[in-house]
């Protein structure tokens, strides 16, 4: 069993945490791995890479298309956003990665209906993410949403602070470290949840910081 959070962010995008910060919050907690899910990048992804060798590091994005937030767990170079959802997830799998939808019940995150989910190839549901407001409620319905459609779940931090890395994670039951195995296992449902709330402050942080960051990303360029 791997305790992996699937869904850190860095300051590549719109986290207050650098790579080094953001591992070391990583392994004191206890965790296994990470998968560092940075808006629209992967150089954070990269730099853990070159950087670390005692967690478990799955490169991955998160990827805003034309009809909502899709992470790419498991990728290797980068995929365009502003993409259709149909156009992001196929690219996602020609790399043999997983498409899971974050937050996937929340309104102000654009959440696809249920209806347009089932259309959609997805590989699974973000059942827990640890900034999310009003915490319980949405934990019991995005429960419901995977149950419909009959999808794995899986947990992550969102986390946009390196202290809230590992506030929710999710245990994996793979044959070994390899990243293919890590991969199959989620896609075939072999996973368990666990996670906590993130700290009020934090949370508003980090809804600070996803207002502030297409500015942020405007003035660099």
């Amino acid at each position: 069993m791997l305790k992996i959070d699937l869904h850190v962010h860095t300051w590549y995008s719109d986290s207050t945490g650098s790579v080094k910060q953001v591992l070391e919050v990583a392994q004191r907690r206890g965790l296994d791995g990470i998968a560092i899910t940075d808006h629209d990048t992967l150089q954070g992804a990269y730099e853990a890479l070159q950087e670390n060798n005692k967690l478990i590091i799955i490169p991955g994005m998160e990827i805003k298309t034309t009809q909502g937030e899709i992470l790419a767990i498991g990728i290797r170079h980068p995929i365009s956003k502003r993409l259709s959802m149909i156009d992001a997830l196929r690219k996602i799998h020609e790399q043999k990665a997983l498409a899971i939808v974050p937050h996937p019940t929340i309104p102000i995150f654009g959440a696809l209906k249920e209806k347009d989910l089932k259309k959609l190839r997805i590989d699974g549901i973000e059942a827990i993410s640890a900034i999310t407001p009003l915490y319980c409620h949405y934990l019991r319905k995005n429960i419901e949403l995977a149950t419909q459609l009959k999808l794995p779940i899986i947990a992550g931090s969102d986390s946009h602070s390196p202290e809230t890395v590992g506030d929710a994670f999710t245990k994996v039951y793979s044959e070994s470290k390899d990243l293919g195995d890590i991969l199959n296992a989620i896609k075939l449902g072999h996973t368990e949840i666990s996670g906590r709330p993130s700290a009020f402050k934090f949370k508003l942080r980090t809804l600070q910081g996803l207002l502030l960051y297409p500015f942020r990303r405007l003035f660099e360029r």
